[in-house]
Formats: C-alpha cells, structure tokens, sequence
C-alpha cells in the first residue's frame, strides 16, 4: 500500500527497494511549474556546496584503475520532467593501480561522459589537442535541463529534443569550488554515505515513459549510482570500464548506441516540433516530408525520418546529407491551442558549422499557419565557440493567426513574445501608367493600368491580385493582368487594373482632388505584405466630376 515517511538516512535503508521513491515535499511535477521548483531550489541552494561524488575503481585487466564523478541534480527541466538527476563523468587509467598514480602522476589514457541512456567516449590525447582539458582538468560541458555531459559546447540532437550546452554563455564552476566526497563500495554502511545502498528513486515516480527509437525518456527519478532495476547493480558501477567501452566514440552522437540513420548524420538537417500542430518540410525541389492529405507520412525527400511518439505533440524530422544550399521551408499548421516551440538544425557546409534555430513559446491555434525560411544567403553570427554550432540569429518564424495566407507578425529566435513584431513590409516599385487625372473630362479608356516590380527573391507570378489595392480602398481588377517588362530593365512586372470611376469616386470622397495625389499600392505576395507609392497630378472641377460620375453610376 501507499504511504509516505519522512526521509531520513535510517528510512532509506529501510525502504531501499525499487518500489519506493523519495519525493520532495508539497511539489509535485504534475501539479507545480518549473518556476515553482526554481524557487524552492533557489532558497537551498545556498545551504550546500557543489559537490561531486568521486569513486576510485580498482580492476579489470592490468590492475586497471577507474575514477568516476557521480554528480546529482535537484530537478530535471527538459522535456522529459522529473525530480532529481544522477550524471557521471569518468576517467580510465588502465595498467595502474590507484597507488602508482599518486606516485607517478600518470594522465588518465580516456574519458566518458554520461548523456541520457548512454554518453560518449574519447582519448585524453584527443581532448587536450582539442582544448577540452584544463590544466589536469576535463572540461564537461552540462545540457541545460537534462544535464548530459558534453566534450564541446553546441546543441546536440538528443531524441526527444536538443541538448543545449549555452554555445557562448555559460556558469564555470572550477575546481576550486568544488565539494569532493568520496564514496566507499556499496553496503560499508560508512556513516554520512548509507544512501548510497538506497535502491529506490531519486524522485517522484509518474508511471510512463516517451519512447524514441528504442530510447526510453523516463518521467521519474533516477535510480541510485550503484542501482539498476529489480535491485540490480548499476553496469556503470559494477563494470566501468566496460560501459565506457560500449559508448560511442566522440563525435559519434550518443543515440548511435541504439538505432542508426540513413545517410550521413554529422550532415543531417533536423527539424523539432512540440506543440498540437503538424509540421511540414519542403526542400527547394518542392519535395515534401509530413503528414499529406490523406492523413499518412509522405517522405518524398530521400532518406527523411518522421518521429511522432505515440501519445505526444512531439514531432521531429530528420532529413540526411542536408545543407543549407537546399533552401528548406518549414510550414506548422495548428490543429489545437497551445504553445508551439520550434527548433531547427541544419547543416551549413561551405562554413563547416551547424546553424541552429529555436523559437520559444509561439501561440497557436487551429487556425495557426507558421513559417520559417531557411535560405543559405545570410551572414553567420560572430559567435566564439569551440564547438561547430552557431544560433542562427537572423532567419525568423512568420505567423499567420486566422489562415488567410497573410502573415501578421514575425519573430526572430528566442523568446516569440518577447521578440514578436509586425511583418516587415516588403518594398516594391510602381509605376501608375496615368500620370494626369482630370476628373472633368469625359475619357474612353476605362481601366487605370499600374505596374508592380517586386524586389530580388520575389516573383511577380505569386502576388495575390485578390489582395492589391490602393490607399488600402480600391481594388484591382482581378482579370485581366499581364507579366511586362514596362520600364525596360531586364525585369518582369505585374500589370494590373483599376476601374477608373472607382478610382476617381475614391478621390473625391477623401477630397484629394487639384493637386499632387500619392497614391499608396498595397499587396501580398509569398504571404507577405508589400506596398509602393507613386504620385499622379489630380485636376478638373471635383463637384462637376461627382455628379457625372454619380449620374453615369
């Protein structure tokens, strides 16, 4: 039966079954926010230092000797939320025994970092030629939320979202800073260190699980350094250096351990969606990856992976031997209300970098269309880094809230309520064909022609005629319309029709007549809004002018 007791070292050897969990107290994860552990955390905190949780390893072949840290976390704010973390970094010294590395001062020979269900595995050789070591020193680059230990800093595709390690910023905390406890072997029942036998979780248990490709994301705490399930020990206690063994070696991605990807995967463009919305990718061939009419996965690109967890609003695409030449256009549809969080990598090869995107807290509805365009023409940010990632600071999401194919308001990466502004209005040139309009005279010609020029990277083909208008009042004359080159400059332009009377009806109800007239054309194209101006000379008797044209209408 359920219970629950105050959790004190006594209590945990008592209760040391997988069965039973400690909880902290009046927060639970499904009832309280991450705002709401923060600030319990936050009055904590500064009652304990940083500690790591070293642990020497004698054995194996060779009187190899094993150091490990075993580091814990008071909550894990990813996407899979839960109370309580356990992390390890270690560090391989084989053909040594513990004492003849104090003696001699040998290096250690390799590292491996712990990252969700597996991690990674390196030389030191390797990491001192590439600055990950500091003096003696590993430098471990902690995910923000998850935790997973990184040899460079970046955002690393996890399976169920990015591992972001802060790129440029980030809290260093040295060794000087740091508590250094050391654990004995289980069962010693060495006073202070009895949780160590605690075979419980290390936080509160809810019951399910996402599963990825075979990887599990666990809604709960972590078992014990020492324990695995049923009570077992943990492998990465009992036989260290075979764990590190089976890691993938660095820079191969930590999930490589349970499933592989078609194609190249250091070039693979990914694409993360976490909101009810579905998601579409197009590359610049026209080739489409999601969900088509018929409700069933299209994967006309070659290679493209599709991941929805049964049961989630994660949605993740994976497109192989990407780069950013391919030009690839996201479109979110809304199909429910919420909060939508984007997040893109693609790989751009001519710079060696990878460009990532994240779009924070968009709302949505089922009305929702949202867009973002990744065009390979844009500058890099001056970011210093080790590692091969940039944030791609410049390419924005679009958004349209009520579907009409216009899209209102933007946002570069971040935070969208925060960075959220109207869509930036597109320039084009016009030229309205009739530069005098005498509203006297009686003319034969019916129509107002006005031609519309369209800046690089914009086709006059795709502007909505639907749309067009003057001063925001007139419309255009959806037929007929023609692809010109009026002003003779090598590029095309819309021509398009405005009734004159209603031209003419306008003027003289806003009392614009006897002078120079601006005359303001406004239009969509691509989905997003464009305007130019050019200015006619209005003359002739505007009351005469208004009851010819009334008579007439």
């Amino acid at each position: 039966p359920a219970f629950a007791e105050k959790a004190t070292l006594l209590s945990l050897l008592q209760w040391s079954k997988s069965v039973y969990y400690l909880d902290l107290e009046v927060l639970g994860p499904t009832t309280h926010s991450f705002a709401e552990y923060k600030f319990t955390y936050d009055e904590l905190k500064g009652q304990y230092q940083p500690t790591l949780y070293a642990r020497v390893w004698e054995g194996g072949e060779g009187n190899s000797t094993i150091v490990q840290y075993w580091i814990f976390y008071y909550f894990n704010d990813w996407r899979n939320f839960h109370e309580g973390d356990w992390e390890l970094v270690q560090l391989s010294f084989p053909g040594y025994t513990a004492q003849e590395l104090i003696e001699r001062g040998e290096p250690p020979v390799s590292a491996a970092y712990s990252q969700h269900q597996a991690g990674q595995r390196t030389s030191w050789a390797d990491m001192k030629a590439n600055g990950m070591v500091e003096e003696t020193h590993p430098i471990v680059y902690v995910a923000q939320g998850s935790h997973a230990n990184y040899f460079l800093p970046g955002n690393f595709w996890s399976g169920l979202d990015f591992d972001d390690t802060g790129l440029s910023l980030w809290k260093v905390i040295g060794p000087e800073q740091l508590n250094i406890v050391l654990l004995p072997e289980v069962e010693t029942e060495e006073e202070g260190l009895e949780w160590l036998d605690f075979r419980g979780l290390w936080g509160e248990y809810l019951g399910f699980s996402v599963s990825v490709l075979g990887m599990n994301f666990w809604q709960r705490g972590p078992l014990g350094p020492a324990w695995s399930e049923e009570e077992q020990r943990n492998e990465k206690w009992e036989h260290p250096d075979e764990w590190a063994a089976g890691l993938p070696e660095y820079p191969d991605p930590f999930w490589t351990a349970f499933f592989t990807l078609p194609g190249d995967w250091s070039n693979m463009a990914i694409f993360s969606l976490f909101s009810p919305a579905d998601i579409h990718i197009y590359d610049s061939q026209g080739r489409h990856v999601g969900i088509d009419e018929r409700g069933e996965i299209e994967k006309q690109i070659p290679g493209a992976v599709y991941i929805n967890p049964e049961g989630t609003l994660y949605k993740t695409i994976i497109i192989p031997d990407a780069d950013v030449s391919q030009e690839y256009m996201l479109i979110m549809e809304g199909t429910g209300s919420g909060i939508m969080d984007v997040k893109t990598q693609v790989p751009d090869i001519k710079n060696q970098v990878k460009r990532f995107g994240e779009y924070l807290n968009v709302p949505v509805s089922p009305t929702t269309i949202a867009r973002i365009e990744i065009v390979s023409d844009i500058p890099l940010p001056l970011i210093a880094i080790k590692g091969d990632s940039v944030r791609d600071i410049i390419t924005k999401i679009e958004i349209d809230d009520d579907g009409d194919g216009v899209f209102e308001t933007e946002s570069e990466s971040g935070d969208f309520e925060k960075n959220k502004g109207p869509s930036q209005m597109i320039e084009a040139d016009i030229d309205i064909e009739l530069d005098t309009l005498d509203l006297s005279q009686e003319v034969r010609e019916v129509f107002v022609a006005v031609y519309i020029e369209l800046p690089e990277g914009y086709e006059p083909e795709d502007i909505r005629i639907d749309k067009v208008r003057l001063n925001n009042e007139v419309r255009a004359q959806e037929k007929p319309v023609a692809f010109v080159d009026h002003n003779q400059n090598g590029i095309s332009e819309l021509a398009v029709q405005f009734d004159r009377r209603e031209l003419i009806e306008y003027l003289i109800d806003k009392e614009l007549g006897e002078g120079l007239v601006s005359l303001t054309l406004t239009g969509v194209v691509d989905g997003r809004k464009f305007e130019g101006t050019d200015t006619i000379l209005v003359i002739g008797n505007a009351s005469e002018a208004e009851n010819t044209s009334r008579g007439k209408g």
